[in-house]
């Protein structure tokens, strides 16, 4: 039989800025290992692809536990996820997204155009977050004028703050996407919030705190990945010299590029998910009620999937990553993500070439996969 390893995690490679080596360690220890977390008490870890593949698509596992009488949302089961799903997968078509792309242009290069480069720029404050935040604001028909007055509501989520400064702030965007909805019932218009709100009014089974709580999965969270993608991609580029000078002499290769930034550094790096009844694996058991945590990292550095996974190579075939998840609960965003970021960082590329660090990096200690600041010269 395996044997079942524990580690703190304050002990583990997880909430460390290289988790990498770690999780190699642990993934050449067995299928699972159980890891004390503080935010999800004793849990099981896989960091092997195929197996973090596979149970990803399980349904024998659930994002919820079974007694949670939360509003339905994006992670909940089956029927209520398929219904709010498909009703969100509108605004997430291709079609619409690359209609977007010409916008999101203009955006960038506007913010580009407004920062100084002859002295250091924190790249993440001026560039990676404004950029999500005014696009899936755009989406939602929220005002421009209250992007700014989103991030202030929205960010001590995204970073990881404890639990009750995260209530405080989930109030504060609960009150801002009440006082969206309201607006948007007076004077609709071509954006999703609109757009859900006459599914929810058309009686297409949706129903009002729903919306709400939908609102505030989407303007919380819509441009939490993004703003990762941007600044990990940036860092990963700047400390691969190698690569950021094959970026620049093959600008084609965005794309590509995306892709193994989403592979190389996850955006998030694991997800939690519960068994709803017994799951055996391989020969270890995860009994009902246990909480499988999908390590995304591990994941998408086995080299199993990736050959030499520790190395970033832009011209690699990164497809099939688990940086948007897998199943059901796949990221419907996924898209948008990746025309802002090849958008983003293909244009900051082109236009700067000498761009640089101008100092250190921290990345962040909880199971969002971020920087707190990337410090920049842009040069000419």
């Amino acid at each position: 039989m395996t044997e079942v390893l524990r580690v703190q995690l304050a002990e583990s490679p997880i909430a460390v800025a290289d988790p990498y080596p770690g999780l190699d360690r642990l993934r050449e220890a067995g299928p699972l290992v159980r890891v004390e977390t503080t935010f999800m008490g004793e849990v099981w870890l896989v960091t092997r692809y195929d197996l973090a593949r596979e149970l990803l698509a399980d349904m024998r596992f659930s994002r919820r536990r079974a007694d949670d009488s939360e509003v339905a949302a994006v992670d909940s089961d089956p029927p209520d996820h398929t219904r709010i799903r498909r009703l969100v997968r509108r605004a997430f078509t291709q079609r619409r997204i690359e209609d977007l792309r010409a916008w999101v242009q203009q955006l960038v290069d506007g913010m580009l155009d407004g920062l100084e480069t002859d002295r250091p720029v924190d790249l993440l404050d001026r560039f990676a977050y404004p950029l999500p935040i005014a696009v899936i604001c755009e989406m939602l028909g929220a005002p421009a004028g209250d992007r700014a007055d989103v991030r202030a509501r929205t960010e001590k989520i995204l970073a990881g703050e404890v639990a009750e400064n995260r209530e405080e702030v989930y109030e504060r965007t609960k009150e801002y996407i009440v006082d969206l909805i309201a607006l948007k019932r007076r004077e609709p218009g071509d954006d999703l919030m609109s757009a859900l709100i006459a599914a929810r009014d058309g009686g297409d089974q949706f129903t009002e705190p729903e919306l709400v709580e939908l609102g505030i999965a989407l303007i919380a969270a819509g441009y939490a990945t993004t703003t990762n993608l941007i600044g990990n991609g940036v860092h990963a580029l700047l400390t691969n010299p190698g690569q950021h000078a094959l970026l620049k002499e093959r600008p084609e290769l965005i794309n590509s590029a995306v892709e193994e930034f989403l592979r190389y550094e996850s955006s998030f790096s694991a997800a939690g998910q519960i068994a709803k009844e017994d799951v055996k694996v391989e020969d270890l058991v995860i009994r009902e009620g246990d909480v499988l945590l999908v390590s995304f990292c591990g994941a998408n550095r086995d080299p199993a999937k990736f050959p030499d996974p520790h190395r970033l190579d832009i011209t690699r075939d990164a497809s099939g990553h688990l940086a948007f998840s897998h199943g059901i609960h796949h990221c419907l965003g996924a898209p948008l993500a990746r025309m802002e970021a090849q958008v983003a960082i293909g244009t900051l590329v082109r236009r700067f070439p000498g761009v640089k660090l101008a100092g250190p990096t921290r990345w962040r200690e909880n199971i969002m996969r971020g920087l707190h600041e990337l410090p920049v010269i842009l040069g000419d």
